[in-house]
């Protein structure tokens, strides 16, 4: 039938393919409307970007991981990181920072899992991976990027040096955060999989290395610091009193120059001597302030907390004053000098009565801020550096907050200013230490005892030379208080250093010489400033104070002015040298020993160099 058919039309082919072709060119209007026809709306992109294939428990797995790898990392376990094994810059106790730290965290993963939450589609995924990327970036940052740029100790950090590697950095950063974007545009499951299993990895591995932290620390205990008070900052005795300025960092080239430049302080200083062949027992703050009020030497073979326990149990220097019935008062910073006042209730009278309680709000904004500095772009640290002196703020005083000392010397002038100098007529005699930041950064006050604008640093430029010179007109204001009252003429007044300039150094470039200055007692002449080249040491200043005083001191040496100018004295330095590549500033105890003018570097040789075992400054889990 099909051939017969095929016979009757023998143009049935021609006739199929002409049906085809018909029937294609009434179809191709059609594929032309429906192409025009899918060209997306807003709504209909709208609906792809929000379209979600994941049920809300995946979304929710995913949401939750992230957001508490991102709040694990940077605001429980990063603040803790930085606590434990450095609690000797710290003032309140590891159990005043667990609590508020995991609430603030707890409460940073219910936010931002809420958000998480909130979104869908593509804006889940981006917004999940941005979290994931940021934790991911920090924690690399923290743990392999970061170059030492030295302790929070006030020291100015050039950033304007670092553009290059700021630069590579902010590359390195993008790469990574990156990378979940791409892996989720081309592989959603592994996307997925690599967010869950990473960020649970990540806690996992932060929550062992936090166990180690804590079995490593005696934490349970916290830290019972204590406090100096300053109720009686200003109040002296009748007679005998012996004060020491001691100005930080304040080497003699500093004081030269201001002496040289500044005629009216010259002027304000006569009476005084000025020694300029003085020698300095350490070069940072720590030990040296440690050592000049105990008498007990560091050797860092031992603990940092267990030499602050022995040199303030077993120094003898204060104790011999308060126990000859003087008053024996210390204005200074605990963590660098005493760490627990405790050990010196026998030798320190202005110890505070009052409990003290963590400011939990600043404590909270200090560590944080830390965390940051830590973990964010080398680019961003400068906006969280934060110096290390602040955190004394955090921890207050229960009764009274203005009783508790803390080193700021714009204060201390305006209260020096207001209060004025007071006399405690039933005391037979005063020994005070006044310990002022002087040369040392940051620099926050101004020749007139005003804090610059800009708060910490001092605006564009600013430098060690105002703050100084601040310095040495707040202590003329205190001498002429002093003359106001009659006290001037039998008291001892020492303005001196704690070391000299410091710098993170193998070996020393040129000699350190401290400033010291002494108006003797008795002295009330009006005589020029006069100069002396005596070859001095620390000892010979704590001789002069227990003398002064009118106790023995033959075991320190002679007073500074029983040295003879020509007297030969081979002396010693110890200096806190680095590793070759300046990165622990704590590394190697180098020995100096000078014979002859200590303004002469040719004079200077290296007696020897050992390692430090037990380093402040680098503190290390191990030694402590």
């Amino acid at each position: 039938m099909e051939l017969e058919k095929d016979k009757e039309n023998p143009n049935s082919s021609e006739s199929s393919a002409n049906v085809e072709k018909s029937v294609s060119n009434k179809t191709d209007p059609v594929s032309a409307n429906t192409k025009k026809s899918k060209k997306k709306t807003f709504r209909d992109k709208w609906k792809d970007l929000v379209r979600e294939r994941r049920s809300w428990k995946v979304r929710l797995l995913i949401a939750l991981l992230v957001s508490l790898a991102f709040a694990y990392t940077l605001i429980v376990f990063g603040p803790f990181e930085l606590y434990l094994p450095n609690m000797s810059y710290y003032t309140f106790s590891f159990m005043d920072l667990v609590l508020p730290m995991i609430l603030v965290g707890a409460g940073t993963v219910a936010v931002l899992t809420l958000i998480l939450m909130l979104l869908r589609g593509k804006f889940f995924t981006w917004a999940a991976s941005a979290v994931f990327s940021t934790t991911i970036c920090a924690y690399v940052q923290g743990n392999f990027l970061n170059l030492d740029w030295g302790a929070l100790d006030g020291t100015a950090i050039a950033w304007e040096t670092f553009t290059g590697t700021m630069l590579i950095n902010c590359v390195v950063w993008a790469v990574i955060f990156l990378i979940p974007y791409v892996v989720a545009y081309f592989k959603p499951k592994i996307w997925r999989r690599a967010l869950i299993f990473l960020s649970a990895l990540l806690i996992a591995m932060q929550s062992v290395a936090l166990a180690v932290l804590l079995v490593k620390n005696d934490f349970i205990g916290g830290v019972t610091n204590g406090y100096l008070s300053k109720s009686t900052i200003y109040e002296l005795s009748p007679e005998n009193n012996v004060i020491v300025f001691l100005l930080d960092r304040f080497d003699q080239f500093y004081s030269e120059e201001v002496l040289n430049t500044k005629s009216e302080i010259k002027e304000g200083l006569s009476d005084f001597v000025y020694y300029d062949n003085v020698c300095g027992s350490y070069s940072r703050t720590f030990p040296s302030v440690t050592y000049f009020l105990t008498g007990v030497p560091c050797k860092y073979d031992i603990p940092v907390t267990r030499y602050f326990r022995k040199a303030w149990t077993e120094g003898t220097f204060l104790k011999d004053i308060k126990d000859a019935g003087y008053q024996s008062k210390i204005y200074t910073d605990v963590n660098y000098v005493i760490k627990n006042v405790d050990y010196a209730t026998d030798k320190i009278d202005n110890i505070g009565k009052y409990p003290q309680k963590t400011d939990t709000a600043r404590m909270i904004k200090a560590m944080l801020t830390l965390s940051a500095y830590r973990y964010s772009p080398i680019a961003m640290k400068p906006y969280f550096w934060l110096y290390s002196g602040d955190l004394e703020n955090i921890t207050t005083v229960d009764a009274d907050v203005s009783d508790k000392y803390l080193t700021d010397d714009a204060a201390f002038w305006r209260e020096l200013k207001t209060d004025k100098l007071s006399v405690k007529e039933d005391s037979e005699g005063s020994f005070v230490f006044y310990h002022l930041r002087g040369a040392h950064d940051p620099y926050v006050m101004d020749e007139n005892g005003d804090t610059p604008e800009g708060g910490t640093g001092g605006p564009s430029g600013w430098n060690a030379y105002p703050q100084i010179i601040g310095n040495m007109n707040m202590i003329l204001e205190y001498i002429q208080q002093l003359k106001d009252k009659g006290l001037y003429e039998d008291t001892t007044i020492i303005i001196t250093a704690d070391h000299g300039y410091t710098g993170t150094l193998e070996e020393l470039d040129f000699p350190r010489a401290i400033t010291l200055m002494v108006k003797p007692r008795g002295a009330d002449t009006g005589a020029p400033l006069q100069y002396n080249s005596a070859p001095l040491t620390p000892e010979n200043i704590q001789a002069t104070i227990l003398r002064d005083l009118g106790l023995d001191y033959e075991s320190y040496g002679q007073a500074v002015d029983e040295v003879p100018e020509d007297a030969q004295i081979t002396r010693y330095f110890y200096m806190s040298g680095s590793d070759p590549l300046n990165v622990k500033r704590d590394y190697n105890l180098v020995t100096y020993k000078i014979e002859g003018d200590i303004k002469d570097f040719s004079n200077w040789s290296i007696e020897s160099k050992e390692r430090i075992q037990y380093p402040f400054y680098d503190a290390d889990l191990s030694n402590e």
